[in-house]
C-alpha cells in the first residue's frame, strides 16, 4: 500500500512539474496552466503566402485524422485532399455546403447563426485557424491570415469544440478546458463563442495595453469593445485601424471611433480585406474567426487566440503596416524587371478584336514560375492565370476583358503588388496601326515605354 502511495505521489508531482500556475493580482492561484514544448508557431498571410499550399500539405500529409468546421470551402485541391483523406470528417455552414456534397460533413441546419469557424484538427497533434476560407476568394483575392500550432492541448481544445458541433450542438457548448497555456514559454489563450464569452476575453486583453494597440476588421459593431478602445485612447494609448469598406454600415464601429479621435481608415483592397486582428502592445495577437461582433460573441460558433508572443506579433505587424499603407494605384516608376514581364500586345486586329486580341507574358528567369497567383487586369476587371510558365518561356493569353483599340492598358499583378504594365494610345505614346502589335525591345525594365515598338504580331515568339 505504502509503495502504491508512494508511487502516485510521484506521479503526481511529475505531472505539477510541467504545469504553471496562473495568479491574480493578489497573488492567489486562479487556475492551473498546462505547459509544453514543440515547433514554433507558423504564421501565413492570403494570398501572398499561398495559404492553400499549406492547408493541402497538411491534409495530404496526415496519417490519422482531418477533421475541419470551415464557414466556406471551394477550393478544389483542398476538397481532392480531403475525399483521399482517412478519417476526414468536415462542419460546414448550411449555406455553403454545394460543393462538399460527396464528404462526410455535418451542417448547423436548424441553428438561428452562422458556423463561422475556419479551424483544422490533425492527426490529434496540430490545428490552424485564422480567418481563411478556404474558397477561390480567401485565397487569391482577400486579405486573410492562417497560423499553425503543434499542441497537445489545443488540440484537445479544439477536438473537444469539434466533437460538440459534430454532434450538432450549435452555439453551445461547454466552456473549453485549457483556456490558457503556456507554448515554448509563450502564453496562448484559447476560446471558444459564444459558450466562452469571447469579447469579454478581448476587452480584458484590451484594457491591458500600455503602449498601442492596432487592428484590422472585416466586421466591428460591438459597442462593448468600441468602448475598450476609446478609454484606452483616452488614456495616451496610440489605436490604428482598418475596417474592411463592405462592413460599413449604421452598425459599425468606423463613424464613433473616427468622431473619438482614433486614426481609423478603410482597406484599400478593392475585394476584401477579412482579417479579424488586435495586435496589442507589439506582443499579443488576437486572431481567429470572431468579429467583434454582438452576433459573432452570442450567436455564432466562433474560436478565438490570444497569443502573447513578440515574434507573432512582429509577423501580424508587417500586415497591418502593408494593409495600412497600400494603395491601389498605377505605378508608373520605371523599375528593373525580375520576373515575368509583357513581352506582346495585340489590340487592333486585322479580323475581330474578340477572336484574336491577346496578351503574350514571358518568363526570363531560368525557374518555373505558378501562375496561379498572377492576375493581368485593364484597371477594371482582373483575370486570374493558371498554371505554370516554363523558363524563358511565353504564354500566349486571351484576356477576359476587351483590349481597348485607343486610351489601352494592360497591368501584370502578382497578388497585390504591379509587376509591370503597358500602355497604347494614353499614358504612351505607342501606337499599332491595324494589324500590328506592341512588342519588346528587351527584358531590362518594367513600367518602360522605352522597351517597346511596333511590328508584326508573333505570338509565342520572342
Amino acid at each position: 500500500m505504502k509503495t502504491k502511495l508512494k508511487v502516485g505521489l510521484i506521479g503526481l508531482l511529475l505531472f505539477m512539474f510541467i504545469l504553471v500556475n496562473e495568479r491574480d493580482k493578489l497573488g492567489r492561484i486562479t487556475l492551473i496552466v498546462p505547459k509544453e514544448t514543440s515547433a514554433s508557431p507558423s504564421v501565413y498571410f492570403c494570398p501572398e503566402n499561398y495559404c492553400e499550399d499549406h492547408l493541402v500539405d497538411l491534409i495530404k500529409n496526415a496519417d490519422e485524422s482531418v477533421h475541419c468546421a470551415f464557414y466556406d470551402l471551394d477550393l478544389d485541391r483542398v476538397i481532392d485532399g480531403l475525399k483521399e483523406g482517412k478519417d476526414v470528417k468536415l462542419v460546414m455552414d448550411k449555406d455553403n455546403t454545394e460543393k462538399v456534397e460527396g464528404l462526410n460533413f455535418v451542417e448547423n441546419e436548424h441553428a438561428e447563426g452562422l458556423m463561422h469557424n475556419k479551424f483544422c484538427i490533425i492527426d490529434n497533434k496540430v490545428i490552424l485557424t485564422g480567418s481563411f476560407n478556404p474558397t477561390e476568394r480567401g485565397n487569391f483575392y482577400n486579405n486573410n491570415n492562417l497560423i499553425i500550432i503543434h499542441s497537445k492541448y489545443l488540440t484537445e481544445n479544439y477536438e473537444a469544440e469539434f466533437e460538440e458541433l459534430w454532434d450538432k450542438k450549435f452555439a453551445s457548448g461547454e466552456k473549453v478546458k485549457y483556456p490558457i497555456i503556456h507554448l515554448n514559454g509563450k502564453k496562448i489563450e484559447n476560446y471558444f463563442c459564444p459558450e466562452d464569452s469571447c469579447s469579454e476575453h478581448v476587452i480584458n486583453a484590451l484594457n491591458e495595453a500600455k503602449e498601442n494597440i492596432y487592428f484590422m476588421t472585416f466586421s466591428f459593431t460591438s459597442n462593448d469593445i468600441g468602448d475598450a478602445l476609446i478609454t484606452k485612447h483616452e488614456e495616451g494609448v496610440d489605436i490604428k485601424g482598418i475596417f474592411e469598406k463592405r462592413g460599413i454600415s449604421e452598425w459599425s464601429e468606423y463613424q464613433r471611433l473616427e468622431e473619438k479621435g482614433i486614426d481609423v481608415k478603410l482597406d484599400n483592397n478593392k475585394y476584401t480585406m477579412h482579417h479579424k486582428v488586435f495586435i496589442i502592445d507589439n506582443k499579443i495577437v488576437i486572431t481567429g474567426s470572431f468579429n467583434p461582433t454582438k452576433s459573432a460573441n452570442e450567436e455564432n460558433d466562433e474560436n478565438v487566440l490570444i497569443i502573447h508572443d513578440e515574434d507573432i506579433a512582429r509577423e501580424y505587424l508587417k500586415e497591418f503596416e502593408r494593409i495600412w499603407n497600400f494603395e491601389d494605384r498605377l505605378d508608373t516608376e520605371q523599375k528593373k524587371a525580375d520576373s515575368i514581364v509583357i513581352s506582346e500586345v495585340y489590340y487592333d486586329c486585322s479580323g475581330k478584336d474578340e477572336e484574336e486580341e491577346f496578351v503574350e507574358l514571358y518568363n526570363p528567369t531560368d525557374e518555373e514560375i505558378n501562375l496561379d497567383y498572377y492576375f493581368l487586369s485593364d484597371n477594371k476587371t482582373d483575370d486570374r492565370l493558371l498554371g505554370v510558365l516554363g523558363p524563358i518561356t511565353t504564354i500566349v493569353i486571351d484576356p477576359k476583358f476587351s483590349l481597348n483599340n485607343k486610351h489601352g492598358l494592360v497591368i501584370l499583378k502578382k497578388c497585390f503588388e504591379q509587376i509591370d504594365f503597358v500602355s497604347w494610345e494614353s499614358l504612351w505614346d505607342i501606337e499599332a496601326k491595324n494589324g500590328q502589335s506592341m512588342q519588346r525591345k528587351s527584358f531590362e525594365n518594367v513600367n518602360s515605354e522605352n522597351e517597346w515598338f511596333v511590328g508584326e504580331p508573333t505570338p509565342g515568339n520572342i
